[in-house]
């Protein structure tokens, strides 16, 4: 039976059914001192351990050494990594049907962009997400008469988290098994598929021109990719970010011959481990040649870079100002030759004053117009695991202090008006 998350038209994830248990001592014994604390309920995005035993001991490995788990995989030699793949997963990996594939391509019509369509994150450049009823074709009476057409299976992978792009008759999805996949948008056969380096979590942006239709997108290892949209063959990749922890999350936008990728990272994640020097990244937009690949410019969300402050209770020395990552697709108004992003929070004090703001990029060169800040001295990094953080978090309000509470373990404090800042304990609760 084929394993994995489910595309489905118009309907809801189907359950694949357990996997066989493959047993280990050893992989038991790391799983029970790295993993379980979440697994077993402790954070409610982890996949529980039945999930994770519907996965192939390859799918967990590659999820650990390279995928969404890879932070925590960092802390693991290769053979524990080895172990616990072992241990979870199971023995047999899924392999897709030849009957999956397409007997005949679909060829792209030059009338494409006139036909109903749904192309990168929003639509169009603006980020509008608005289908006029001449391209959508369905009304809302239609709504409740629709019924399951076809599902696809992405192999090795507990969820599904790209938008799919729709043009001419195909669709186009990246997937969290490090593959892109074309496929015949009436029946889901397989047109071809290309194999990342990383997980694609990005909506995927079709062009065409003089050299034929194309197809951009991003992965979570900060790589920008153009394929041929009618084979899948690469035309080039470019690394747009050397930090370790630099990913791709919003779909870049194509405008003309530009394209705009925006850059975040989980560093937020990294961070928690009071050994690692806490934090170096900043956010920032790409623009790259779209012919070419090559970069035109790059501009930081945060314009200082990061430099030695304090040392934590470990001796271990921190870096700030750090993080305002753009996590979302930018909106681009060629008009007006302006970018318009929205960043996260900083990672580390002093909090930039760039972070949880809106920000405007001029097109011709990147150069920061202006920014507009919705929360001030907003700085945190994330308990992924059970150790204790490099530091304490910084969140201040201009209406006062606050108190987060209803969590078992403090990892952030609050700072008050005063400057003064102490742990509390984090959940649910905001009291002012």
């Amino acid at each position: 039976m084929r394993v994995g998350a489910y595309l489905l038209i118009l309907s809801a994830l189907s359950c694949p059914a357990l996997g066989e248990e493959t047993p280990g001592a050893a992989g038991e014994t790391i799983f029970i001192a790295h993993c379980a604390e979440c697994h077993n309920g402790g954070v409610m995005r982890a996949p529980a351990v039945s999930a994770l035993r519907q996965l192939s001991a390859a799918s967990i490995k590659a999820a650990l050494t390279g995928g969404s788990m890879s932070t925590q995989g960092q802390r693991l030699s290769a053979a524990e990594v080895d172990a616990v793949s072992r241990f979870l997963g199971t023995n047999s990996a899924s392999v897709a049907s030849a009957a999956a594939a397409c007997t005949n391509a679909i060829p792209l019509s030059a009338d494409a962009f006139a036909e109903p369509h749904w192309n990168g994150w929003g639509v169009d450049a603006a980020q509008h997400r608005f289908q006029p009823a001449t391209m959508a074709q369905l009304a809302a009476a239609d709504v409740p008469h629709l019924k399951l057409n076809w599902a696809f299976g992405f192999d090795g992978v507990t969820h599904a988290y790209a938008q799919p792009t729709i043009m001419a008759g195909r669709l186009f999805v990246g997937s969290a098994n490090s593959k892109i996949y074309s496929l015949d948008a009436k029946t889901g056969c397989v047109i071809w598929t290309f194999e990342t380096k990383a997980p694609v979590r990005t909506a995927i942006s079709i062009a065409i021109d003089a050299r034929g239709w194309s197809a951009f997108f991003g992965d979570q290892r900060a790589n920008a990719y153009a394929l041929d949209a009618l084979t899948g063959k690469l035309l080039w990749i470019t690394h747009v970010d050397d930090h370790p922890a630099a990913v791709i999350t919003g779909a870049p936008t194509l405008v003309d011959r530009v394209l705009y990728v925006p850059i975040t990272s989980y560093e937020e994640v990294t961070g928690a481990d009071p050994h690692y020097p806490c934090c170096t990244f900043r956010g920032s937009i790409v623009a790259l040649d779209t012919a070419t690949g090559q970069v035109l410019w790059k501009s930081y969300s945060i314009a200082e870079a990061p430099k030695p402050m304090q040392t934590n209770h470990l001796g271990v020395q921190l870096f700030g100002p750090s993080g305002a990552g753009i996590w979302s697709s930018p909106a681009v108004d060629p008009v007006g030759g302006m970018l318009y992003a929205t960043t996260g929070d900083s990672y580390s004090d002093p909090p930039a004053a760039n972070s949880d703001a809106f920000v405007a990029f001029r097109l011709g060169n990147g150069k920061l117009a202006w920014s507009h800040q919705m929360t001030a001295g907003d700085a945190l990094t994330s308990p992924a695991s059970g150790q204790r953080p490099a530091f304490w978090a910084t969140v201040q309000m201009r209406t006062g202090p606050i108190s987060i509470s209803g969590h078992r373990r403090p990892w952030f404090s609050s700072r008050t008006a005063s400057g003064r800042s102490s742990p509390v304990r984090n959940r649910a609760l905001f009291t002012r």
